[in-house]
């Protein structure tokens, strides 16, 4: 894969998992290598690419790339991505009624059972300490606690962009709301059915996170609608360099 011309936007390439970006839902993951630069128009393009790029900064600026293999997308949340990547499509394909039998589903603990596993996992996290014990019963992502931005990397985040375009396509008039800030947010059932597949995605990808208990209420809802997801097995820990990942 190479640039039509040596100028921005470049072709950025993570070099850990925890780096990659998902802003959409459904998309394609390669581990890649950048091709090294052979003439001089290249050799000039390549240092403009690293242009005021930190040492630290966790990914390479490139013009051309080779695609050395097609990865899973799952990589990406985790050990139990499978899991999680069967509520990602279950996001996607969200439609009021399924979004009324969700939203008619959820426990009313399911907020306090979702906070305590976030504070689970920040009380692993390096730097977690000084958010452990908040409310954090809308989370989707917390950053500088440690590598990743969540128990799922940015599996909450992308759910929620994926039950958003869901709402636009199939909720009709009254899917926002106005709140007392003056953003705009989701309105009922599709508000509580997001906060039904967040709570899905948690105890079914990050099962340490969650106790007995909390797992029986975070499962309650999804299990009720689409019946538990089957047992799979965890993959293997350990990042892989050089990965991006692209729309399908």
């Amino acid at each position: 894969m190479t640039l039509p011309s040596f100028e921005p936007p470049w072709l950025v390439v993570d070099h850990v998992l925890e780096r990659v970006l998902v802003v959409r839902w459904p998309g394609r993951l390669f581990r890649v290598e950048v091709v090294p630069p052979a003439t001089a128009e290249e050799r000039a393009a390549m240092a403009r690419a690293a242009e005021n790029l930190r040492p630290d900064a966790g990914y390479t600026r490139a013009v051309s790339v080779d695609l050395v293999e097609e990865l899973s997308p799952s990589v990406l949340f985790g050990r139990h991505g499978d899991a999680v990547r069967r509520v990602l499509d279950a996001g996607r394909d969200l439609d009021e009624e399924r979004a009324r039998r969700l939203a008619g589903a959820r426990p009313p603990a399911s907020d306090r059972a979702y906070s305590a596993a976030w504070d689970r996992w920040l009380a692993e996290q390096p730097k977690g300490a000084r958010h452990h014990g908040r409310d954090h019963g809308s989370t989707l992502a917390v950053s500088g606690v440690g590598p990743s931005t969540s128990p799922i990397g940015h599996g909450f985040s992308v759910l929620c962009h994926t039950v958003r375009t869901s709402a636009k396509l199939h909720g009709g008039a009254g899917v926002y709301a106005v709140d007392e800030d003056g953003d705009e947010v989701l309105a009922d059932p599709w508000h509580t059915a997001l906060g039904a597949l967040l709570d899905a995605a948690m105890a079914f990808g990050a099962p340490r996170c969650v106790d007995g208990e909390g797992a029986t209420v975070l499962k309650a809802a999804w299990n009720s609608v689409f019946g538990p997801v089957m047992p799979v097995m965890p993959m293997a820990e350990g990042g892989m360099r050089g990965m991006r990942l692209s729309p399908p």
